[in-house]
């Protein structure tokens, strides 16, 4: 079994304010006391993943604050620590996280193939993709699927970027290995659903 964790948003390294950095700093570190409590490696394989944050008007200085913020973070936490790609156009894509942070830290990026579709960075799925497996060295990449829920009720008031209760689609990885979260409103009986579907084996939750 693969135990990741996803802290929440309010988790900002980016931040220009000093206490908020710092409270993230302490809400990542509990995280990563945890994982070492119950004996969970210290690698990617065990992810805590985040986003990096707010943009602030200043992409560039934004990761730039991040990567720094980074190495105030315990072992237990930067052995682990994952970044994820947004869902706006204003925030950052795959291309922004590899420039900005992997090429600087060396940390994976997790893709999802959701937020994708608002912030491509200029990139097909399969290559924003591939870009992100890339990140990854001896470890399966894990990557998150979900779809919007504005299409599953066909709703124009629901935010596209919302989450589904079930996925429907099928989820191509271009004939890469990855470990598959849903991110889907009915969690379990989502896979068992789109495992009915698809038939599919490679799918976890």
């Amino acid at each position: 079994m693969r135990i990741t964790s996803h802290p929440g948003p309010f988790n900002v390294l980016t931040s220009p304010h000093p206490h908020v950095v710092t409270n993230c700093i302490k809400d990542l570190s509990i995280h990563g006391e945890v994982f070492d409590l119950i004996g969970l490696s210290r690698t990617p394989f065990n992810k805590i993943n985040i986003h990096i944050g707010g943009a602030y008007g200043d992409k560039p200085s934004a990761m730039k604050r991040f990567c720094t913020n980074f190495h105030r973070l315990p072992d237990s936490v930067k052995s682990r620590l994952t970044v994820e790609n947004d869902d706006k156009a204003s925030m950052y894509s795959v291309v922004d996280l590899y420039e900005g942070v992997y090429k600087v830290i060396g940390i994976p990026i997790v893709f999802d193939y959701h937020h994708h579709k608002f912030c491509t960075g200029g990139l097909s799925e399969e290559d924003a993709l591939e870009v992100a497996i890339s990140t990854w060295v001896d470890i399966i990449p894990v990557v998150h699927y979900s779809e919007s829920r504005s299409k599953e009720y066909e709703d124009p008031k629901i935010r596209p970027q919302a989450h589904s209760d079930y996925v429907l689609d099928y989820i191509d990885t271009y004939g890469n290995e990855v470990d598959i979260m849903v991110e889907a409103k009915a969690k379990e009986l989502a896979v068992l659903r789109y495992k009915e579907i698809h038939n599919d084996t490679r799918t976890n939750s």
